[in-house]
């Protein structure tokens, strides 16, 4: 039987999201200050992207799942 990790797994996605949104609010600093505003809106969009799927693990897996099943049986359509 497998020891359970769930306290362990929790701190690191935290520690893991801590690191993604530092580096994503410097990419985003980065980019404004230099007035790239593309790049300012693909760092953006993806920080908040990052911040979503890391705040709901079990949303974004259900989610995905139920989107790979739906891949497999034929389609989106």
């Amino acid at each position: 039987m497998l020891p359970d990790i769930t306290g362990l797994t929790d701190y690191v996605s935290g520690q893991v999201a801590a690191a993604l949104f530092i580096i994503m609010t410097v990419m985003i600093v980065r980019a404004f200050i230099s007035q790239r505003w593309g790049q300012f809106f693909s760092s953006f969009i993806f920080a908040v992207i990052c911040y979503v799927i890391v705040a709901n693990p079990g949303e974004f897996e259900s989610m995905a799942t139920a989107i790979w099943n739906q891949v497999k049986n034929g389609g989106l359509n």
